[in-house]
């Protein structure tokens, strides 16, 4: 969350959170992403189904956008 919170409002591609957050050559960590944006959502939106705080960029990453 950190990163995101750093960078709000632009993208930040799944490989910059796992050199900022995971070991870069653990590449194993990247089935975990989906995971845990998941949860953040739970915890972050009033509808998880229907963000409008932590984005997908299909493709790219994620976007943290504040309010």
């Amino acid at each position: 969350m950190q990163t995101l919170i750093r960078h709000v409002g632009k993208v930040i591609t799944q490989r910059q959170l796992l050199v900022e957050v995971w070991d870069p050559q653990d590449s194993e960590q990247a089935q975990y992403l989906p995971v845990y944006r998941a949860q953040l959502r739970r915890k972050l939106e009033a509808d998880a189904a229907r963000p409008r705080h932590l984005l997908t960029e299909p493709g790219v990453g994620y976007r943290l956008v504040e309010e």
